[in-house]
């Protein structure tokens, strides 16, 4: 067995003519320019002679990465097949499919032999995210990217269904917007901490023998949120946190690095790696906005929103839980061209004067946000907004209509029956707008 790291949330594992590669983010920004990575172009080519696989934990850019798979020659797209987790749409599997990519959709935890002697148990947590065990060659490599474990009770539910594992990929830093702005980093330290005794929790109840660091060589590219880099966690102290407080042993890579999965190693040139890599990219020039958008264009892209939205949901309910506040109204000072609007899905969007409490971000989030389904998560991971905690979970449980569009669910009569099923969905969801703290 050989596993080779590539970037940030990329390796692959190769055995017997098979190769299995994870999360291809190797170049280019990602959520609407707020991320580019610490090293930046990294290669990775298939060797057509194997047999291929992708295994993609989750549809955020900086794991499915969609200028990587069009970079796939098209005439060997049907020689690779992607693994995915089984969703309530199949809107990715379609999409891949089209692309010329052989898909094969996996049954949450259902252990799958996708080639002899190598199988995968992929486990998902809400919303959308997943993590895999890899078992292969008498080893079990398990991948937590940057799933949500921020609990003991998350990481017993995979030791339920894991026992014995021998390697732990898991990320090692924050990645989204924590309050306090410019000017107050305290939430931002206490979030990096956090991320730190995650790894902790993971590696106690766990017990895996290493522990990678990856997932987290990132930083926040654009003027806007290049703040946010003041308080990230490095390869280095996430090393010694490792040695300092757990029984697990660090194992930092680098790119194109490659490893057994067994063999111990002194950390301190990977550790001066990146050392030198944070340095030269934190120093890189920031990117600048490209676009000022009109209030007209906002206006009609908006609108655009709302006939996307009542197309696949019922509009009146959303109207009616809109006026009774449950989907919330939200003020947003457009800062580039000075101007404040107020959206609410019953009385639609407006330009409005004299208001002293707002949002605030330029005219290309803006139209990001209303553009796509998946504009708000980018936005609440790219930080490219100003804002307090409760002005942006606000701003979540406005356009929650097309966060959960997005995950294949839909606010309907059957759409709301169906939710009452998932009762982790749920409290995850409740959670994250701050309606529950367990």
């Amino acid at each position: 067995m050989n596993i080779k790291f590539l970037n940030h949330s990329c390796f692959s594992i190769e055995s017997n003519n098979t190769v299995l590669l994870n999360d291809p983010y190797l170049y280019g920004t990602a959520f609407n320019d707020g991320w580019d990575l610490i090293i930046n172009n990294t290669n990775f080519s298939f060797d057509i002679k194997k047999n291929n696989f992708i295994y993609y934990s989750h549809e955020h850019p900086d794991h499915f990465s969609i200028p990587f798979l069009k970079s796939i020659s098209s005439e060997n797209r049907d020689k690779i097949t992607i693994l995915y987790q089984k969703t309530k749409d199949g809107r990715v599997k379609k999409f891949l499919n089209n692309q010329g990519f052989n898909v094969k959709e996996i049954d949450d935890q259902y252990r799958y032999e996708f080639a002899k002697n190598f199988f995968i148990t992929i486990g998902q947590v809400p919303y959308y995210d997943s993590w895999a065990l890899f078992e292969v060659e008498n080893k079990k490599i398990l991948n937590v990217n940057d799933c949500i474990l921020e609990s003991p009770d998350r990481v017993y539910n995979i030791r339920k269904i894991i026992k014995n594992i021998d390697v732990l990929f898991t990320q090692y830093s924050y990645a989204n917007w924590v309050e306090g702005g410019k000017k107050n980093n305290f939430e931002r330290k206490k979030l990096a901490e956090e991320k730190l005794n995650r790894i902790k929790i993971q590696s106690e109840v766990l017990s895996p023998k290493f522990i990678v660091p990856f997932a987290s060589m990132v930083r926040f590219c654009h003027e806007e949120n290049s703040y946010m880099n003041d308080s990230l966690n490095t390869p280095r102290k996430t090393v010694d946190f490792i040695n300092n407080t757990t029984t697990s042993k660090p194992f930092l890579m680098v790119p194109y690095e490659e490893w057994d999965g067994k063999t111990f190693k002194n950390n301190e040139e990977a550790m001066k790696f990146w050392d030198n890599a944070y340095k030269i990219a934190l120093d890189r020039d920031l990117i600048k906005q490209k676009k000022n958008y009109s209030l007209d264009e906002i206006q009609s892209v908006g609108n655009e929103m709302i006939e996307r939205v009542k197309k696949k949901n019922n509009i009146f309910l959303i109207k009616i839980f809109s006026f009774f506040g449950l989907i919330p109204e939200q003020t947003i000072r457009i800062t580039d061209i000075n101007s404040v609007i107020k959206f609410s899905w019953h009385k639609g969007l407006k330009v409005v004067e004299n208001e002293t409490k707002f949002v605030e971000m330029t005219s290309e989030s803006v139209f990001f946000l209303f553009a796509f389904d998946f504009g708000i998560d980018s936005l609440n991971v790219n930080a490219r907004f100003n804002g307090n905690l409760y002005q942006k979970k606000n701003l979540i449980r406005l356009f929650s209509p097309l966060v959960l569009n997005n995950t294949g669910r839909y606010i309907s009569l059957t759409g709301i029956l169906s939710l009452l099923l998932e009762p982790q969905f749920i409290k995850q969801g409740l959670k994250t707008i701050g309606l529950s703290i367990k």
